[in-house]
């Protein structure tokens, strides 16, 4: 399959990179020359030459601001009724993307970053609007990507903030705890491995497990162990509620 996509950002670049891994033809949109070389994928500079290009698919990964005008000149230039538009902005709804491009099928997504080595989280907007084979191809691109999430439209801002956001506060968490270990004298390469490995190794029980995170931690603390006193430092000095604090704040409560 051949996707083009429009903006070559940090998620733009994400999203290359893995459908680069999936086998797929990438075509880029930017006025960056130097990151599609970077990229190693074919670019083009002007509506005028992407929409004489043969895609299938057509990424938008600009701003949010910037979504539908957008894609409403790439339209007027003559994109291709055929083309599946996808936008990767939680602000721009499938209502919004139709009145942009009325003849195209069109849907919204959010990835995280991770997509850039297939291990994505992406929540896809459920839209009755496409036909079922539209949303199969849909469906089966992004599942190259990652885990597909289908959520209600108006649930898509909030998953989008738990994908799209997570991995950072994530980061941090992983960067104190090898901050921790080098306080140790464990070597931070070293640190940072075993950090790594815990948090992925963590995630995928909590995947192929049926317990909820609470009975899955009450596996590993055991009465009077070293780990419920770790729990219970955390909650002393407000893990949880600074957890709580970081996911509405970046959902804009």
């Amino acid at each position: 399959m051949k996707i083009a996509v429009v903006g070559l950002g940090h998620m733009g670049t994400a999203l290359v990179q893995g459908l680069k891994l999936g086998g797929h033809t990438v075509l880029g949109y930017s006025s960056n020359a130097k990151k599609a070389e970077v990229l190693q994928i074919s670019a083009v500079t002007s509506y005028e030459d992407l929409v004489k290009e043969d895609f299938d698919v057509l990424m938008l990964t600009v701003p949010a601001k910037l979504v539908t005008t957008v894609l409403a000149k790439i339209v007027a230039t003559g994109l291709s009724e055929k083309v599946i538009v996808l936008s990767a902005a939680a602000s721009v709804q499938n209502t919004d993307l139709r009145l942009a491009a009325p003849k195209n099928p069109v849907t919204t997504f959010i990835p995280n970053i991770p997509v850039a080595v297939q291990a994505g989280t992406i929540a896809l907007a459920a839209n009755e609007s496409i036909t079922e084979q539209n949303a199969q191809v849909v469906h089966d691109l992004l599942g190259s990507l990652g885990d597909v999430l289908v959520v209600k439209e108006d649930q898509l801002a909030i998953a989008g903030t738990i994908g799209g956001c997570s991995p950072a506060f994530i980061d941090v968490l992983m960067d104190a705890m090898e901050d921790a270990a080098v306080a140790k004298g464990m070597d931070r390469k070293q640190a940072g491995k075993l950090v790594a490995s815990v948090v992925a190794g963590t995630a995928q029980l909590a995947q192929q497990s049926d317990l909820s995170a609470g009975d899955l931690k009450g596996q590993i603390t055991s009465p009077g162990g070293t780990t419920i006193q770790g729990v219970l430092a955390l909650d002393q000095h407000g893990f949880r509620r600074a957890v709580h604090a970081a996911i509405l704040a970046a959902a804009g409560n």
